[in-house]
């Protein structure tokens, strides 16, 4: 495939669907405005799949349960309190 048949992706990162670990909890939280509790980014958010490695995932919810901080001040917060976990 010639790079004129190939789709546009203008973010940086690996294309929607293709991210791992903090990576894929940056994409099933983009455009989230923050501060936020975890219960408003279960709410939310909590059903989304999280690819924590390949072949591997968990819901969002189930990945925020295990983590004992309960107020983020932003994305890089969640993504902090989750590399414990993943």
């Amino acid at each position: 495939m010639d790079a004129g048949n190939m789709p546009e992706y203008e973010k940086p990162g690996p294309p929607k669907g293709e991210a791992y670990g903090a990576a894929a909890v940056t994409q099933a939280l983009s455009g989230f405005d923050f501060p936020a509790s975890k219960q408003d980014l279960m709410n939310a958010r909590g059903d989304r799949e999280i690819e924590i490695e390949k072949g591997r995932s968990m819901k969002l919810r189930d990945l925020l349960q295990r983590v004992s901080k309960d107020n983020f001040d932003s994305m890089a917060d969640v993504v902090s309190a989750l590399r414990n976990v993943i």
